[in-house]
């Protein structure tokens, strides 16, 4: 089994058709054909259904496939890594983030980041763990940064704590309950249901009233977009748990305000993630290092707030 046998294959799954294939990567039809076919005689498997339209893969050849996609982001991570351990910071670095972090550490971070390292790019998607769980485990993510609880995930990653945070029950600016003294004065009152963590959002806003002996909140809105729950909060008169960082970002401040007569309540952690065993190329650990940064200072500031 050679690369070229993944290369080929790969070429024909993402253009569609041998054909196509051959193009992309200027090689002769029969090659790939032949490619391919030795590939299928030493697997004892058909990988691929050809039909007049192009090719598609066989159930066998999805899962054969997921494999070697992993297999090749490891060739091309440890290419990278090469290159970067020698004074050549170009690559990618492939992160996911959750709506928080985005907000609130991720812009310091990348500021620096892109000014340290202009040819670099960084891949980022705004996502929950379990979305991307595997793509941690395959390779194909470098980190994950979030809020989420330490011993929910297996112990297949590394698991770093970067800061504590709150949640504070958010409302318009001008909201008749902004002066509300406990939950006993928000019975009635109308939610909008963040699922923007890998818990159960539901149990989680249902428990807060079952503790102190209250009717279960009435749930109108549930998102799991940070951006569509401030835009509701902010046109509406219903309410919200945001993160207690969010009150301090412009513009959200202006249209949104936390009830500052009840007390927080504690949230998970904001973790970084990545999978055990395998080391953050020079790339990744630097861009890892600026966002660990952006939390001490963020948790520095909180504390110099406090005094």
């Amino acid at each position: 089994m050679k690369l070229t046998h993944f290369r080929d294959l790969l070429a024909v799954v993402q253009t569609g058709s041998l054909r196509a294939a051959s193009r992309h990567l200027n090689i002769a039809q029969p090659v790939i054909t032949r490619s391919i076919r030795e590939l299928e005689n030493e697997l004892g498997q058909v990988l691929l259904e050809r039909h007049s339209k192009g090719a598609t893969l066989t159930p066998v050849g999805e899962r054969f496939v997921r494999r070697i996609e992993s297999v090749q982001s490891e060739i091309q991570r440890a290419k990278e890594e090469v290159s970067q351990w020698a004074g050549d910071y170009t690559g990618q670095v492939s992160i996911g983030l959750s709506p928080l972090t985005c907000m609130t550490l991720w812009p310091p971070a990348i500021s620096t980041f892109n000014r340290q390292y202009p040819d670099a790019v960084t891949k980022m998607q705004v996502t929950l763990f379990k979305p991307v769980e595997q793509k941690l485990l395959e390779g194909t993510l470098d980190f994950w940064i979030g809020s989420i609880q330490k011993d929910s995930i297996s112990q297949r990653f590394t698991v770093e704590l970067l800061m504590q945070h709150d949640r504070r029950i958010a409302a318009r600016r001008g909201h008749p309950l902004l002066d509300a003294k406990s939950f006993d004065d928000l019975v009635g009152a109308n939610w909008v249901r963040p699922s923007l963590d890998d818990r159960s959002a539901e149990s989680d806003l249902e428990e807060i009233f079952t503790a102190r002996g209250l009717p279960l909140p009435k749930v109108a809105v549930e998102s799991s977009s940070m951006l569509s729950i401030l835009l509701t909060v902010a046109n509406t008169n219903l309410l919200t748990f945001l993160p207690d960082q969010m009150f301090q970002l412009m513009p959200i401040a202006q249209f949104c305000a936390p009830l500052e007569n009840i007390p927080p309540l504690s949230s998970d952690p904001i973790c970084l993630v990545y999978r055990l065993g395998l080391p953050l190329t020079p790339l990744a650990e630097r861009l890892s290092d600026l966002i660990r940064k952006a939390a001490h200072n963020y948790t520095l500031n909180m504390q110099m707030q406090d005094l």
